[in-house]
């Protein structure tokens, strides 16, 4: 087995402040952190079969190096805190700025996304990649911190349930401006944001958290937290028009998908 990769230094623009899952939108309340009356996650109301959002430790099903196109993370299901993936690389490999890591797997389409966005007129850049169960775990304090409880839980995924730790999560910029997605009033209005909406899955890269959707996703609406799945996956997850969360459970991880 080769060796990973030297980690390079993070940019300097991602240090202050931390590195989140991004900030409520202004005026959105906070979910509940009442836990259910037992460990095991209770089904939603809509008869699909989702669980409801809580707060739990489970285990996720599918924990392999190789699963991480299948891989369910959310409020309930987590990683190992020390799961690292193999081998990973710059995102300079794709022809965007060092200092941020991905699974090797997604360098060919994030290439190729960039260079597309780009002759389109709506350049990208990246914000965020692979984040360490630590580096999670610091980020999710810092937003307690800041903002209380109930807001980060809404708005920052606990440590080991970041789809970031994965190593196929990234947060994109518009590639004209150092200025954080979440500091824009909807960066999804953006020509990259709008862009990265309507041709993402095109590459492989699903939106993780849409707009009105916070209830089957658990957390607030995110514009610029894409999670590559891979160009099968991806054009099967565009067309079924529901949530990552809601697609790998009913496709992958419940008892129904044996």
């Amino acid at each position: 087995m080769e060796p990973r990769p030297t980690r390079e230094p993070r940019p300097r623009e991602t240090l202050d402040p931390p590195p989140s899952d991004g900030p409520p939108p202004s005026g959105e309340p906070p979910p509940s952190d009442r836990p259910p009356p037992s460990d095991e996650p209770r089904p939603s109301d809509d008869g699909g079969g989702l669980p409801a959002c809580r707060y739990r430790d489970l285990p996720t099903r599918h924990a392999g190096q190789d699963d991480w196109a299948i891989t369910l993370l959310d409020t309930i299901y987590r990683l190992p805190s020390d799961f690292v993936p193999d081998h990973l690389v710059s995102t300079a490999r794709a022809g965007l700025q060092a200092g941020y890591e991905i699974r090797p797997e997604v360098v060919d389409d994030l290439r190729a996304m960039a260079q597309a966005a780009e002759a389109d007129g709506a350049p990208i850049a990246v914000r965020w990649a692979y984040r360490s169960y630590g580096e999670q775990a610091g980020a999710f304090a810092y937003w307690e911190r800041v903002r209380g409880r109930a807001a980060a839980l809404r708005i920052s995924a606990r440590p080991g349930h970041s789809e970031h730790q994965l190593g196929t999560a990234i947060d994109f910029r518009s590639a004209d401006s150092l200025k954080p997605p979440w500091g824009y009033e909807d960066w999804g209005t953006t020509p990259a944001g709008r862009w990265m909406a309507r041709e993402s899955w095109r590459y492989g890269f699903i939106l993780s958290f849409p707009r009105g959707m916070e209830e089957e996703t658990c957390y607030a609406y995110e514009p610029w937290h894409f999670r590559y799945m891979g160009r099968d996956l991806a054009s099967r997850i565009h067309e079924s028009g529901v949530s990552i969360r809601r697609y790998l459970w009913e496709h992958f991880h419940s008892a129904s998908s044996d």
